[in-house]
């Protein structure tokens, strides 16, 4: 769809992997009607090469969650009154929110109280089959459209009586770098230990995550040498948590290989026998690239008291996908060392049951996410089509 202009899009993208999206999307825009599309809200250093002036930087609403919005409230409705503002008199021919989602609703509402004609499309659906499911309907009255990135989250939305919703893929489906990976795995005759194994050690992103699961990773890796197995760690991060990492690990009997380039990354993936991680989106990252895993998490105190809204069976993505338990989960004081260390074996075992159990669920998974187009494409190609029928409606 070509246009004679540059469209004007609204955007909130106030986290890293918001913002590699929105990039993505806006790229994808600008080829498609030949226009470089022109950007008013909030985003990082990517989106300001793309014309963006963020109305204020993008790390203040960045990983916002309850206990954030709670301690900074007023100067959260401030930011909220003044992107909302900005949007108005933009008169954009759509508005797109990624994250952050205590920030941009709130923003979607008062833009769309203003401007009712104007598209509203949510990119990344909430994650109402999680926790909050009543969130579904009342986005209705100021999100029209959602775009779903795991497959089964159309069916979910419609069951809620949420806006209608569409699934475009996700991003690590997508994945050159994960499906190389994959195919060089599934090439492979006999996965598992011969003298030695190669154990992947994840243990989030945060500085929280790393305090509260550490520690217990550190035990399970003591447990495993001192029953005798021979191992290597590979242990990729940010280069904001290395210094923390090493200190924690300096008593371990087997010393993690600590890197931060990607490429580092891709060649712990391919190396893994097995990963030991924190839960969360590289749960499902190594179930695409076929690398066995457990995953673990801890809730922490704040969160304690609203353990009873989550109406999940599991956090674990590619359970959720393929509704069905394939990778094991550990909670809070279930996460015992010595099971850990246990599983660890029982995964590294050459050809072992619980390995062909977790492929087999892998490749379903991928079998569930695969799409024909990748993802930008086709969120580009249904926001496009929302401006276009809006134009028409005139």
């Amino acid at each position: 769809m070509t246009t004679s202009r540059a469209l004007v899009i609204g955007l909130v993208a106030g986290e890293i992997s918001g913002e590699n999206l929105a990039v993505d999307l806006i790229d994808t825009i600008a080829e498609q009607t030949g226009h470089t599309p022109k950007l008013v809200g909030v985003g990082g250093d990517r989106l300001r090469e793309r014309g963006l002036k963020s109305v204020f930087d993008a790390s203040e609403i960045a990983l916002i969650g309850l206990t954030s919005v709670i301690a900074s409230l007023p100067r959260l409705m401030m930011r909220i009154n003044q992107t909302a503002r900005a949007m108005i008199a933009a008169r954009p021919d759509v508005i797109i929110l990624i994250d952050s989602p205590d920030f941009s609703h709130r923003v979607a509402k008062r833009v769309k109280k203003a401007l009712p004609d104007v598209p509203v499309i949510k990119y990344v659906a909430p994650t109402v089959w999680a926790w909050r499911p009543e969130r579904a309907a009342k986005m209705t009255g100021h999100i029209d459209h959602v775009l779903a990135i795991l497959p089964f989250e159309p069916d979910i939305m419609k069951k809620l009586g949420g806006p209608p919703t569409h699934y475009v893929g996700h991003p690590l489906a997508a994945s050159e770098d994960l499906a190389e990976i994959w195919l060089q795995r599934e090439a492979r005759t006999q996965y598992g230990k011969s003298e030695t194994f190669d154990l992947l050690v994840l243990p989030g992103s945060r500085s929280g995550e790393i305090k509260a699961l550490l520690p217990d990773f550190g035990k399970a890796v003591r447990t495993l040498h001192e029953r005798g197995q021979r191992f290597r760690i590979h242990m990729p991060t940010l280069p904001k948590l290395v210094d923390s990492i090493k200190r924690e690990t300096a008593s371990w009997p087997v010393q993690p290989r600590i890197t931060v380039a990607h490429e580092d990354k891709l060649e712990a993936f391919r190396q893994a026998d097995a990963a030991l991680a924190a839960s969360g989106t590289v749960i499902l990252e190594l179930a695409l690239a076929g690398v066995p895993a457990i995953s673990c998490y801890r809730v922490d105190l704040f969160m304690r008291p609203f353990i009873p809204l989550i109406t999940t069976w599991t956090a674990a993505l590619p359970n959720v996908i393929c509704d069905r338990p394939i990778v094991p989960e550990y909670l809070d004081y279930m996460i015992r060392p010595g099971m850990l260390a246990r599983r660890i074996e029982e995964l590294v075992e050459p050809n072992s049951l619980p390995f062909e159990v977790q492929m087999q669920g892998f490749r379903h998974a991928r079998e569930l996410m695969a799409v024909k187009k990748r993802p930008g494409s086709r969120a580009a190609e249904i926001i496009l089509d929302a401006i276009a029928n809006r134009t028409n409606g005139r």
